[in-house]
């Protein structure tokens, strides 16, 4: 059984500095399509209420596929 790996941390935050949602995308092995879908959609309730959306802890694996995807989303290094 594979480990469970942490692809990366997702805070959206309301343009008055509330954060509003706060997910931690995990699994086993590297991460895919569904976890950029989940990126994505908070993305969208962010620029909804006009806030912003900040992802850390990236792996290099989610990075990439962030990257490839085009979304718009800033990463912390």
């Amino acid at each position: 059984m594979a480990s469970v790996q942490r692809w990366c941390r997702v805070t959206v935050v309301s343009p008055d500095g509330a954060v509003l949602a706060r997910r931690v995308l995990e699994g086993s092995g590297d991460p895919d399509l569904d976890a950029v879908d989940t990126v994505a959609r908070l993305a969208l309730l962010s620029a909804h209420v006009s806030g912003t959306i900040g992802i850390a802890e990236v792996s290099p694996g989610m990075r990439d596929l962030l990257e490839l995807a085009g979304l718009d989303v800033e990463m912390e290094r």
